[in-house]
Formats: structure tokens, sequence, C-alpha cells
């Protein structure tokens, strides 16, 4: 049996990575600075505390064989400077230690918003990185430290994972305010034509890429999404046409839809990030065949089906949609404000 350390282990990725790990017989420690949102049942260690806890840190990484390392702000928490702090300092913290302590392998969990506002599709592991907003600045920053610590330590085994917008069981955030209205017949809206393709990622091969990366001591940098994808436009019609409700899709005008969810943001009244309303009308997919194939296991399906399984789940969870308050992933949004505009928006059209 082997140990690992997943941090930020109460996350949504964590959480399922801490959950694949013991259903294989691993040991796991978990490091978080919120409690796990439940109890998982193994060989199991729960710590709280910050990946900034360097003398923390240190007395984990010498007891595993591998790390995950996951802990991160996400765009909906809207952090400003803290992403940079946790997102970049505690990984920094997390390799440097890893490697004092001799782990067999680290893997760090990045962002497609690395790219930014793509110049090329499909995006390989060659593509330029160009982050448009701060959260994607950060998790590109932290990933130059992980290549940094690869180039000047050619034995330190090391994987990074680039995983595009995860669905899966669980999932709610944005995706709770586009199931609820869906669920309620209302429309929903998308910036623009939203008519080229798009790519999402199921949650079980985000997780299967860190554990077999660890478990396989692959090195590389692995890019993460399903193989069959669609527009968000067409995606999101199957979507409706599954939920049998009559929402319709309601195109809104790109650059006025942006100037507006930007006012918004900035007044706090919108629970959207630069990340969302800048980037997720555009085309954005990987290139994600060598994934499964290098790591030996088989993606979970389509952009649809995984919308399908989620939307099902959300369906048969919603009288307490909130599984997680304490997980952005996890709970639904404070949406007020986009409620009303949304109504309005439907009432005139």
């Amino acid at each position: 049996m082997s140990k690992h350390l997943v941090t930020g282990s109460s996350g949504y990725v964590g959480s399922f990575i801490v959950r694949k790990l013991v259903e294989l017989g691993e040991s796991v420690i978990c490091l978080d600075l919120l409690p796990p949102h439940q109890k998982i049942n193994g060989d199991v260690t729960n710590v709280l505390g910050s990946v900034l806890d360097k003398e923390l840190v240190d007395s984990l990484t010498e007891k595993c064989d591998y790390v995950h390392h996951n802990a991160a702000l996400v765009p909906l928490t809207k952090s400003g400077k803290e992403f940079r702090s946790v997102n970049v300092e505690g990984t920094a913290c997390l390799l440097a230690s890893s490697i004092q302590n001799n782990v067999k392998h680290f893997c760090h969990m990045s962002s497609s918003a690395v790219f930014g506002l793509p110049k090329e599709l499909p995006l390989l592991n060659s593509s330029s990185r160009t982050p448009c907003e701060i959260y994607g600045q950060s998790k590109k920053d932290a990933e130059d430290l992980v290549l940094a610590y690869i180039a000047s330590n050619p034995n330190f085994s090391c994987s990074i994972i680039r995983p595009r917008t995860i669905l899966g069981t669980e999932r709610m955030g944005i995706f709770e305010l586009l199931f609820r209205w869906i669920s309620l017949g209302k429309d929903i809206f998308v910036i623009g034509k939203s008519d080229l393709p798009f790519q999402f990622a199921h949650i079980d091969d985000i997780v299967n890429a860190s554990v077999f990366s660890c478990l396989k001591l692959k090195k590389g940098v692995y890019n993460v999404g399903t193989l069959e994808f669609n527009s968000l436009s067409e995606d999101l019609s199957s979507l409706i046409k599954f939920a049998g409700t009559k929402s319709r899709i309601i195109h809104l005008p790109e650059k006025i839809t942006i100037t507006g969810l930007s006012l918004l943001d900035n007044l706090k009244l919108s629970p959207f990030a630069p990340w969302h309303y800048l980037t997720y009308h555009k085309p954005f997919y990987f290139d994600s065949s060598y994934v499964y194939k290098d790591l030996d296991y088989e993606p979970k399906g389509s952009n649809i089906k995984i919308l399908e399984q989620a939307y099902k789940y959300y369906i048969d969870n919603k009288i307490n949609p909130n599984i997680d308050s304490n997980s952005p992933h996890r709970s639904s949004l404070k949406s007020g404000i986009i409620d009303f505009l949304a109504s309005m928006i439907s009432f005139f059209q």
C-alpha cells in the first residue's frame, strides 16, 4: 500500500481523488483548510492546514510516496491578489518539500485558463499560454514553477493536469444556475452565437489522470477533455431536449453582454468571474486522445452524456442543492441580480 498526500482534499476535484485512491486500497493524507464534506471510509487521515505552512507541509510529504496538488483558489472565489498567494506560493512550497523529501511523483492540477483565449485549435502542449485574467495568470505562474523544477531536477517525476471545464455528479456552481433554469423551463442564455466547438471534461477522467500519472510514474503534461463534443449551443439544445422542458436558448450580443457582466462583476453584483464571461462563448478544445492512450484508461463519454449525468444528479438532489456550502463548485450561486435580469430579457423576447 502506498501513501498519498492530497491537497485541496475537501474541494470538488480533491475529494473525488481521495475516493478513487481509497477505492484502489491506497492510504491517503488529506490536507485542506476546511474539513471534508463527508466521511470517507478507508485509510484516510484528515489534516486541517494550509499549503503555505512549510513546517506542516514538510511533515506530511516526508510520510508520502505521492503528492496530488489540487489546493487552489478558483475563479468563483474572486480572490484578487490572493490568487497568487495560494496558487503560486502554495505550489512552490509543495514542490520544494516534495523534492526535499524524495516523493516518488508529484501531480500538479492546473487549468485550461492558462491558455486564455486560444490562438490555435486544437490546443496542444506546445500551444502558446497567454492568460486573459488574473486567475489564469496565477495558474500559468504555478505551472512555470513546476516546469522549472522539472528542468532543474531531471530525476524528479512529475505530471501536470490541465482540465477543460469539469462536469460530473455533485457539480453545482455555475451549472446549478443553468440546471435550475432548465428544470423550471426558463430561458437560458449564451453570449453571441456560441456555434463553434466547446469541450468539457468528466470529473472521473480528471481523477484518473491524477491517480494513474502518479501510480504509473508518468511524466508529462496532460490536457484532459472529452473526445466527443459539439458547440455550446448544440450541446445545450440537446440537454434541454433531454430535460423535456420548454427552455429556449437566447443569444445575447457579445460586446454589450461582456461589458454589462464586467460592470456587474466590478460592482460585486454578479457571481460570474472574468474567466467565465470572457471565454465561455469562445471555441475551446484540446486534443486529448493521447492522454487516454498514455495513461491507459477509457474516457467517460461525450459532452452531452456528461451534461445529462450532471443534470440528472441535480434533479435527484435539488431539494438540497447546497451539498457543501464551503466548496464553490458544490454550492449554488447567489444569483439574485442575474435571475432578475434573465427574467426581464425573456419577457421582452
